[in-house]
């Protein structure tokens, strides 16, 4: 087996059962086989500065947290999603290992779509536009059930990288017509699947990152026009959706708005509790993945279903503190300038497949920061290896393309 997928199997490992050790064993020893055999090769890049401070924000975290087994599951996830999207940069060092890593994280969106079906709890109260009866098909199999918005938070970050595909012409590829046409239709599955699922989440947060992201895919790739169309459609049927439910919630008044989850007024009343956490805690945060014990604690914030902040700008803040907060802040700014100059550089050079790829992932990345305003998105979940591997491909495009800069 490959250094490369000894650390995949470990970071995924580590993210589902994060109190085990076997995840950094596969981490370490694919790293070791991945760089003896030269597989994996560490550079410098940009990113370095602010991945250590999470790395040591995650050590303070730990010392710092009243509820030492919940941070150490968060910060095992934390850094086990560090070394995988550093993994990925280390190792996608050519044109090839770059697509199939594109290909792999559109299968690992399949898989996740596929898995919905019988993983999420489905929500049957929100909107009207999905008939109830289709969710008795779908029956849940497993007790730990996973919350639709952070399945939606996953389609909304894979779902760009496909449709970017089946958009833009291949025909530099290379490759026989026939193989053209299978991987469009490969990909046209994917995004159908994928697009779906999103739908049936009824994450309405979802659906409007995912309306971003495409609008940024469609602007990238050069069809303008097609997105103002887009544009405006989707003010028309917001506007829409916003006064058909407000007519639906007039019988609530405010106080139980602020206790039901699928409100507004219940996000701003917990993004108030995290503006004081943070205030309170600003240096160390109050530990990784303890929102709601401290508030329970400590403020008047009693809420046990639905944990975190519901923002996952707050939600890092109040891990990690300021600290914390500005370095995550940082890596995603830098991911995003590095990919935005690894799609200048391919329209240049005409590389219309690798063309595709960064502005896929760079729509998903775009739209998965716009659902963090309204959700923790896939921050302290099972699943939240995915966004770092994103970040990874992305950087690596950027070391593709200015292999110079990367080093510097």
């Amino acid at each position: 087996m490959s250094g490369i997928a000894l650390v995949g199997l470990g970071v995924v490992w580590q993210n589902v059962f994060p109190a085990s050790p076997w995840g950094w064993v596969g981490m370490a020893a694919g790293l070791v086989l991945g760089i003896a055999t030269r597989q994996i090769r560490p550079v410098r890049t940009p990113l370095d500065g602010p991945a250590l401070l999470l790395v040591l924000m995650g050590g303070v975290s730990l010392w710092a947290t009243a509820f030492p087994e919940i941070t150490w599951a968060q910060v095992a996830r934390l850094w086990s999603g560090l070394i995988g999207g550093y993994a990925v940069l280390w190792w996608a060092d050519g044109r090839a290992k770059l697509t199939w890593l594109a290909y792999g994280l559109i299968a690992a969106g399949v898989g996740m779509a596929m898995l919905s079906f019988v993983t999420v709890r489905w929500s049957q109260t929100k909107l009207f536009l999905i008939p109830e009866s289709l969710y008795a098909l779908f029956p849940l199999l497993v007790s730990d059930a996973i919350h639709p918005n952070i399945m939606a938070s996953v389609m909304v970050l894979l779902l760009p990288l496909p449709l970017a595909l089946l958009i833009l012409p291949l025909a530099e590829s290379g490759r026989p017509a026939r193989y053209r046409l299978l991987l469009r239709v490969a990909v046209a599955v994917a995004t159908l699947l994928t697009g779906g699922v999103l739908l049936l989440t009824k994450s309405r947060g979802g659906y409007v990152a995912a309306a971003a992201g495409v609008l940024a895919l469609l602007w990238l790739l050069g069809r303008r026009k097609l997105a103002l169309v887009l544009l405006v459609v989707c003010v028309i049927i917001g506007v829409w959706l916003v006064v058909y439910g407000g007519e639906a919630e007039t019988t609530l008044d405010l106080v139980e708005q602020s206790a039901d989850p699928a409100t507004l007024a219940f996000r701003v009343s917990v993004w108030r509790v995290a503006l004081w956490m943070l205030a309170d805690f600003p240096f160390t945060g109050v530990g990784m993945g303890t929102f709601n014990d401290v508030g329970a604690l400590l403020y008047p914030f009693y809420e046990t279903q639905n944990p975190g902040t519901h923002n996952v700008y707050l939600q890092a803040g109040v891990d990690l503190g300021m600290p914390g907060l500005i370095a995550y802040l940082a890596l995603l700014g830098l991911v995003v300038w590095m990919a935005w100059r690894a799609v200048r550089r391919f329209k240049e050079t005409g590389q219309s497949v690798l063309c595709a790829i960064a502005i896929g992932g760079l729509s998903g990345m775009l739209a998965l920061l716009v659902h963090g305003l309204v959700d923790n998105t896939m921050w302290n979940t099972r699943a939240a290896f995915l966004p770092w591997l994103v970040m990874g491909l992305l950087a690596a495009l950027h070391r593709y393309t200015h292999p110079q800069t990367t080093a510097r």
